[in-house]
């Protein structure tokens, strides 16, 4: 029998290169040869667990980014317009065109009163009435646009939250994904 059929018929050339780099590297392998024999009983199982667990991280990975991304669009919506930051930038919206109202009756409440308190006699405590309705008009309309503007100033932090929401999406998904490659999947 020759020797090379020892080894699957390989070529001898191959073998003695194989045995050459075995020898050369020796201390390398006796490294990793009681590196492994050091470690617990358990670890082997662990380990051979890893792609199971890098699949598990990653999906976990990737569904939190898309919840994320769900946020996002439930917040500013696809466009970064829509959601939420729509919703209350048109109750804003609604709410200064009512304070505009609320200004417009107020000042049509002030003119009347000084039309009545030119009527001697009577205009003068109706006029004082008229002018203390207008003026409470006026605050509800200041408190009004207050609201209006509270409104606008929360639309535009949901819209920074919504944008960091879908960055944080989509870098959890590639993420995500990243580590599903790595565990080969």
């Amino acid at each position: 029998m020759d020797i090379g059929e020892l080894f699957g018929g390989r070529d001898m050339g191959d073998v003695k290169k194989a045995v050459g780099f075995v020898l050369d590297n020796a201390d390398d392998f006796d490294k990793v040869l009681k590196l492994v024999r050091d470690l617990p009983d358990d670890a082997l199982g662990f380990i051979g667990q890893l792609p199971k667990l890098l699949k598990s991280l990653g999906d976990g990975l990737a569904d939190a980014g898309e919840q994320a991304g769900k946020a996002a669009g439930a917040l500013v919506g696809d466009d970064g317009e829509g959601g939420a930051k729509r919703a209350l930038s048109g109750s804003a919206d609604t709410m200064s065109a009512a304070k505009d109202k609320l200004n417009e009756a107020a000042g049509m409440l002030a003119g009347l009163a000084g039309e009545l308190d030119k009527i001697p006699g009577i205009g003068d405590a109706a006029a004082k009435k008229l002018n203390s309705g207008s003026s409470s008009i006026s605050g509800v309309a200041g408190e009004i646009d207050t609201l209006a503007g509270n409104l606008r100033d929360l639309s535009g932090i949901l819209s920074e939250v919504g944008q960091a929401l879908s960055g944080l999406g989509g870098k959890l998904g590639e993420s995500g994904g990243s580590v599903r490659n790595l565990a080969g999947n």
